[in-house]
């Protein structure tokens, strides 16, 4: 009997790993943009109701059977491209993984790719992105390249129907005014840059831009910058701290968005 209860007490101290991303039916007018919630670094998905799947970033080493989960939660088994917003361990770490899982069709990304955001051998083709193209990913979503500070950054400004994400690669605050400059850009949603680590964006940024809400991904071993985290709720914008929230999903139609969480 003692031997029982000390089996089923180590089965209650060790829940099974939870996924947080759940599958969706979407209607052909419809897409989903899912935040995951990942030990460390960055993903995103963007997945339409007209079949077509794009991951943006697939986080570190660290967060591969995280991911891996999320992804077969949702129902991926195959994904059209893998887009990458930079070179750094933290957002590209499973790329090569990710390639050969999931049969991608092109790796997209803003400069000749680095050794630790390598594909391997494979089919997939290499596509560069560069500043200022605009590009149509499915009927309804597109896609516009934003300045960058350096080559390998790519911050990009999607959208579906009237609803838009900006999805910032750098935290460098010279960015904000090259963006200013060329796109005076409205977004409902930010991702916020470097995982909230810096300065940006600034209260003028946030006025240009006037998002509803902001999305920052966990790194281990980092901690947000408080200064921003309070500016982003003084201006009265929805801050999801995914590691507190876990995933999120931002569902569209082609006229407005709702935020499940």
């Amino acid at each position: 009997m003692r031997i029982l209860l000390i089996m089923f007490l180590i089965v209650i101290s060790f829940p099974s790993h939870h996924v947080d991303a759940e599958r969706m039916l979407l209607d052909k007018n419809e897409a989903i943009f899912v935040f995951f919630s990942l030990p460390d670094g960055e993903a995103m998905l963007i997945q339409t109701g007209r079949g077509k799947d794009f991951l943006v970033n697939t986080a570190s080493k660290e967060s591969e059977d995280d991911l891996l989960a999320q992804l077969t939660n949702i129902g991926v088994d195959q994904l059209d491209s893998i887009i990458l917003t930079n070179q750094e361990k933290s957002t590209c770490g499973n790329t090569s993984r990710i390639v050969e899982r999931y049969h991608v069709e092109s790796v997209i990304h803003g400069a000749d790719l680095e050794e630790i955001c390598s594909k391997s051998n494979n089919h997939a083709k290499e596509v560069i992105w560069k500043e200022g193209e605009l590009h149509e990913l499915n009927p309804g979503l597109s896609v516009r390249v934003l300045p960058s500070m350096g080559e390998s950054d790519m911050s990009l400004f999607f959208m579906y129907g009237k609803t838009s994400l900006m999805y910032l690669a750098s935290g460098e605050l010279e960015l904000e005014q090259k963006i200013a400059d060329s796109y005076p850009l409205k977004a409902e949603v930010i991702k916020i840059a470097d995982y909230a680590r810096t300065q940006s964006p600034t209260l003028h940024f946030l006025e240009e831009v006037d998002p509803h809400v902001a999305m920052v991904f966990p790194l281990q071993g980092s901690r947000p910058n408080e200064g921003l985290l309070e500016r982003l709720h003084e201006s009265w914008i929805e801050v999801y701290q995914l590691k507190k929230t876990g995933t999120t999903t931002i569902l569209c139609n082609l006229e407005d968005y709702e935020v499940l969480s």
